[in-house]
């Protein structure tokens, strides 16, 4: 096993006060999700529109999923770009709208919030500073409430945007196992921080590499995307998420063959199709790869292999599939000589327009 130091991280830290904070913000959060939910079923609200920039809008991918699969609502990942630079005339009037930052300084998500406000959608601004820009919308706000982020990579604040923002659907929906089961996700991650073990086992496959590769299908894949940008954000290496499905569109034939891999195998509807493509992946290419997987039946298919709680299962394998790729991407900075929490080239207040 790899020794590598962690401490004196911001990022190692938060991560591992997420088992309460994320928790804590569901539920310090029912009430006015309760309220947004009764709006949305009184409307019969059946399209969603998505705003974020950044992890914000990996969070919003997780939702996307959930709303569609779960809840019968057509979900879109929205451009800001489509109103603040080219000025197109949309009609919001009928869509639930939710905008999320997690500094709630984003002006150009914050122009299509008052946007769909200004023509009667319910609109939802979800930020972790309740004295930013985005607070300002008056139909719904919802405050993160999990404190002050120090960590650049901002692992907390995106794990209680798509925590919420799934919550909401499942209140939408109704259904009281989702929602008890989001309601005490808590467990559920202090179970995945004894990934840590095999994090670091795995470590000398890719500490010296440029590239890393992610493969994940429905919500893995929207967790991977959060995954490469940790990645990137910590440890300077260049990750890249591909949908297992879309991976044998035209990618395959680029698959380097001294990049290894990480496979997100947490969701019985589409684990299969990612197992096909990693068996030919090994097969053509010989990649070397880690399974981070809730199933014993899939330890064998990596050269590394990781067991996250069985519990980590479809929409609740956000949490497990996040805390892995929190602190994969944090023991990999340090493992490379970086420091997560000195990044170059990152602020904790990006605004773009």
């Amino acid at each position: 096993m790899l020794e590598v130091k962690v401490k004196d991280s911001y990022m190692w830290d938060e991560v591992h006060l997420e088992h309460i904070q994320i928790e804590e913000s569901i539920k310090n959060n029912k009430e006015v999700l309760s309220k947004i939910a009764k709006e949305v079923k009184s409307k019969k609200i059946k399209h969603a529109i998505f705003v974020g920039r950044g992890s914000s809008e990996h969070a919003l991918q997780v939702a996307k999923y959930f709303y569609e699969i779960e809840c019968g609502i057509f979900a879109e990942i929205f451009s800001p770009s489509v109103i603040t630079r080219y000025n197109a005339i949309l009609d919001f009037s009928d869509k639930l709208v939710i905008g999320i930052s997690q500094c709630g300084e984003a002006k150009d998500v914050w122009s299509v919030l008052e946007t769909a406000k200004a023509q009667g959608a319910t609109v939802v601004s979800m930020t972790n500073n309740d004295n930013c820009l985005m607070s300002q919308i008056d139909d719904y706000y919802v405050n993160l409430l999990v404190g002050k982020e120090n960590s650049y990579t901002a692992g907390k604040s995106y794990l209680s945007q798509a925590a919420l923002t799934i919550y909401l659907g499942a209140l939408i929906k109704g259904d009281p196992n989702m929602i008890e089961n989001l309601e005490n996700c808590g467990k559920l991650i202090e179970k995945s921080y004894e990934a840590e073990k095999g994090i670091r086992e795995a470590m000398p496959l890719f500490r010296n590499v440029e590239n890393i590769m992610i493969l994940g299908r429905g919500y893995s894949y929207a967790v991977a995307l959060e995954a490469e940008l940790k990645i990137q954000e910590a440890s300077y290496t260049s990750g890249r998420a591909y949908a297992s499905s879309d991976y044998q569109h035209g990618p395959i034939a680029t698959t380097p063959r001294f990049t290894p891999f990480i496979v997100f195998l947490t969701d019985d509807k589409t684990d299969d199709t990612t197992v096909q493509l990693l068996e030919k992946l090994q097969k053509d290419f010989n990649i070397s790869s880690l399974i981070v997987t809730n199933k014993e039946k899939y330890l064998g298919l990596g050269d590394y292999s990781i067991l996250m709680p069985t519990e980590g299962e479809g929409y609740m394998s956000l949490f497990t599939n996040a805390l892995f790729s929190q602190m994969f991407a944090c023991i990999l900075s340090f493992a490379r000589g970086y420091h997560p929490d000195k990044p170059t080239g990152l602020s904790k207040v990006t605004v773009t327009f």
